[in-house]
């Protein structure tokens, strides 16, 4: 995965916000999309802390659903309209206004909210419409999540859920073809290597394996 030092220093000089996100859609086009940039992966990681793993599309770059403190595993599909949440207003104290603890609304000195990281796996759907509470701290590796699901707990690997609150439905695939899979790490190639063994791994969960 090549970053290109050149174009990372062009984006950190520019403040606008629409030229930053015209230089995003022109680098995007140069190195072959979202999917496979690794500069525009650099740039998230540094300008707005949101870690994206190689491979991994979609919602993950709106930058307006999903906060700091995200990181995305590999070949991640992710739905433009999904929502990430990682702090809630304070209940405990007399109001639960951000008045007590957000620098712009004027009164705290720093930002008082501590959000804890997300960890999202490797090969993880997440459909449209999907919000994630902050009690989500970690979705496993080929997890499902449906259309419209409310997430408010972790979600284990290859685990389909679906509803509000969500909640598991089934397995994607018995154990011994999820630790098949777990085994061969698939995620770590890219894609050159990846395409020429998709026979192969296809033939783990088709049976032939």
């Amino acid at each position: 995965m090549v970053i290109n030092k050149n174009l990372i220093s062009i984006y950190n000089k520019v403040s606008n916000p629409r030229i930053r996100r015209f230089l995003e859609r022109w680098i995007s086009k140069k190195e072959k999309g979202n999917a496979y940039s690794g500069t525009i992966r650099k740039i998230y990681a540094d300008n707005y802390h949101i870690k994206i793993g190689y491979g991994t599309y979609g919602g993950c770059f709106n930058r307006a659903n999903i906060p700091p403190g995200v990181i995305f595993g590999n070949y991640c599909s992710i739905a433009n309209n999904v929502r990430i949440f990682r702090t809630n207003h304070p209940a405990g104290n007399f109001t639960t206004h951000p008045i007590l603890y957000h620098p712009k609304m004027g009164f705290a000195k720093k930002d008082l909210r501590n959000p804890s990281p997300l960890f999202i796996g490797h090969d993880v759907w997440i459909g449209a419409n999907v919000v994630i509470l902050p009690g989500v701290n970690n979705i496993g590796n080929g997890a499902m999540i449906g259309a419209g699901s409310i997430v408010t707990k972790d979600v284990s690997p290859y685990s389909l859920i679906v509803g509000n609150p969500a909640r598991e439905i089934k397995k994607r695939f018995n154990d011994l073809i999820i630790q098949k899979l777990e085994n061969t790490k698939w995620w770590e190639l890219e894609f050159d290597d990846l395409t020429h063994k998709i026979d192969e791994f296809n033939s783990i969960v088709n049976g032939s394996n």
